[in-house]
């Protein structure tokens, strides 16, 4: 099997000068002895150390569980190599390192006992995850190495790609992707009374703009326009794919869940919202 190689490399200054690569395969990738600078901005222990935890472990997705080793050195799985001009480096996949940060926040969210290492990890996560959630992690990337101007043109199909199943494909099945913790927040925030089962329908507005407005506007209105609810009887969600658009929707879910617990009224969570993404929410 080839080893992929490195076609252009960058710096996220954001990631505290995290360096990053995309490979000719296509991948966009970090290299694994960086990953711990990243979450802590300062070169200490093994990355595959801090995943291993049993307050952090059970959040990550199996795939990405660490494995053990007699040394007490955890791999991370999901390690990849690539080739950088000539040297075999470790690497690890952009979007799982995502979720490594989405793990971290989440066990912060649930009030898990964090140490003091892992509540500067969960700061920095918490950051990575602001940072992405309007433009997402590969346009951060493809910004920082200079990829975009290697792209095909037409930013709407190209977004299409990345969060949406193919066209021709019908819906994915449904299954529970808004956690009742969102829905438990907007309650709160509304002053809403009755039971989180007989939610308003006026939140739908509040999911569409708070949820599939902030996370991407092209694709919140392309949704509306050719996929409306009423017409497929479907939800939006059902027509994310599972690789991408499914988990940026669920890190954003959980980012705005994060940031209606710093709130006691909608008006703050919206004003919060319009700083954050530098825009103008109307719930309509």
């Amino acid at each position: 099997m080839t080893t992929p190689k490195v076609i252009v490399s960058g710096v996220l200054a954001i990631f505290n000068d995290l360096p990053c690569y995309v490979l000719d395969d296509g991948q966009r990738v970090f290299r694994l002895s960086n990953l711990t600078k990243a979450l802590r901005d300062k070169e200490h222990g093994k990355f595959g150390n801090y995943l291993a935890a049993s307050n952090i472990i059970n959040y990550l997705p199996n795939r990405l569980k660490p494995l053990s080793d007699e040394a007490h050195d955890r791999v991370p799985q999901g390690t990849l190599e690539f080739d950088c001009d000539g040297k075999i480096e470790k690497g690890y996949n952009s979007e799982d390192f995502m979720d490594v940060c989405s793990a971290f926040v989440t066990a912060n969210l649930n009030n898990e006992q964090l140490s003091d290492a892992q509540k500067e990890i969960v700061k920095n996560a918490n950051k990575f995850m602001l940072a992405t959630a309007k433009i997402g992690i590969i346009s951060l990337i493809d910004e920082a190495t200079g990829y975009q101007q290697q792209r095909k043109s037409g930013e709407l199909q190209l977004k299409m790609k990345y969060f949406l199943i193919d066209e021709n494909s019908p819906a994915r099945e449904w299954e529970k992707t808004f956690p009742d913790e969102l829905w438990y927040q907007f309650g709160r925030i509304t002053n809403h009374k009755g039971s989180l089962k007989l939610r308003p329908k006026y939140w739908s507005k509040l999911v569409n703009a708070l949820i599939y407005g902030l996370l991407d506007k092209d694709i919140a209105t392309y949704l509306r326009k050719t996929k409306p609810p009423k017409y497929t009887g479907q939800k939006y969600f059902q027509w994310l794919n599972e690789g991408y658009g499914i988990k940026e929707l669920t890190q954003h879910i959980w980012l705005m869940i994060g940031m209606a617990k710093t709130c006691t009224t909608l008006n703050e969570l919206r004003a919060l919202s319009e700083k954050q993404f530098d825009t103008v929410i109307k719930f309509k």
